[in-house]
């Protein structure tokens, strides 16, 4: 009977093990995907040459509809807060 505990015991403690590893290794594959998007060769990118290509791609503005398509500006401003700011600092974007 003892041999039959300590073997759901060490069964409990190797699911347990299980668990935290699975769980060990998504934060480390989210870190990981994190640290290749620092390195991501937009990022190095300067702010100005940011803007030109957002004001090539804003030629076609379109304020009054209803699809992110005719609107580039709100859907560039959506991506993330460096070109949220670019975006809010160049009027003539909208």
């Amino acid at each position: 009977d003892q041999d039959l505990e300590n073997c759901e015991a060490e069964i409990h403690r190797l699911h347990s093990r299980i668990i935290f590893l699975r769980n060990q290794h998504r934060r480390l594959e989210k870190s990981k995907e994190f640290l290749l998007f620092l390195g991501s060769p937009i990022r190095k990118l300067p702010n100005e040459t940011l803007r030109q290509i957002f004001d090539y791609a804003c030629e076609s503005n379109e304020l009054t509809s209803k699809t992110l398509r005719s609107m580039p500006a709100l859907a560039i401003s959506s991506v993330c807060s460096r070109w949220r700011g670019i975006v809010k600092s160049y009027p003539a974007l909208w």
